[in-house]
């Protein structure tokens, strides 16, 4: 018996019965802040964007294979910035704007445990960065100094006067201000979202096959290849017989070269 199981009929059992693995080939996705409320959603920097009921949207730059950089990450930028944990969520920033934005995410590349540890320093700066710069909106809007406000899990108090502002409600006008140009990371002995126990990020979509992998991708006139290198290393192909495979219904080619041939066609 022949049971035809779709990539996401297969993560959906496969999540009931324990769990399964996914490698993830990240393709530029649209923006979480790119909705309906477009207009609205503020870029505070270039890793952060409020909306004005709180939530926070962190872009990451690296890419999720497993290891949990995608939370990660977004935990240390968190962190900085004093957020509630709770309406956190994350996006992959796009490499097309990371070229038009002069590599402002600095590295995007992910290897060698190098996620968290070679952008650390400064993801937890944006954060901080973006943490004053709402104060001082905050205190603006009072015109009392910065020195007298606290920001904690999304609000700005005022400490002598006990008045409170929600990020959502100041952004827009930290936004427009001067970033700080030098900031004071927390000791991560007084961390109270970066370094722990937290559900990952990149977990729920998933489990419901959400994420665009590279077997997803459909363009037109697209073919698909399948190849076959030799197992040795500085092999040379010798001989190729393609004639069955060229009668094959939808092959289109069989590529030979030096060291692989390659089939090519309209669907695998």
């Amino acid at each position: 018996m022949t049971i035809a199981l779709s990539r996401r009929e297969f993560l959906k059992v496969s999540s009931t019965v324990g769990g399964g693995l996914a490698l993830q080939f990240t393709f530029p996705i649209a923006s979480a802040a790119t909705g309906t409320d477009t207009v609205t959603a503020t870029e505070v920097n270039a890793w952060i964007v409020i909306h004005p009921d709180d939530r926070v949207v962190i872009r990451i730059a690296r890419s999720e294979m497993g290891q949990g950089s995608y939370t990660a990450l977004a935990q240390l930028v968190a962190e900085e910035l004093d957020c509630d944990w709770n309406k956190v969520s994350a996006e992959f920033a796009s490499p097309n704007e990371h070229i038009r934005r002069n590599r402002i995410w600095g590295s995007m590349s992910t290897g060698g445990s190098q996620g968290v540890r070679g952008s650390q320093d400064y993801v937890r700066k944006a954060g901080a960065s973006a943490r004053e710069m709402l104060v001082a909106a905050a205190a603006q809007k009072w015109k009392v100094p910065a020195t007298e406000c606290n920001a904690d899990k999304g609000f700005i108090t005022h400490t002598p006067s006990g008045r409170k502002l929600r990020y959502g409600e100041v952004a827009a006008v930290a936004a427009k201000l001067e970033p700080p140009k030098d900031v004071t990371l927390r000791d991560p002995a007084k961390w109270k979202i970066a370094g722990q126990p937290v559900h990952r990020l990149d977990i729920p979509d998933k489990v419901r096959g959400k994420p665009v992998f590279g077997v997803d991708v459909v363009l037109p006139g697209m073919l698909h290849a399948s190849i076959a290198q030799c197992p040795v290393f500085g092999g040379k192909v010798t001989s190729v017989d393609d004639s069955a495979a060229v009668k094959m219904r939808g092959v289109k080619k069989v590529v030979r070269e030096d060291d692989f041939v390659a089939v090519s066609a309209d669907k695998w």
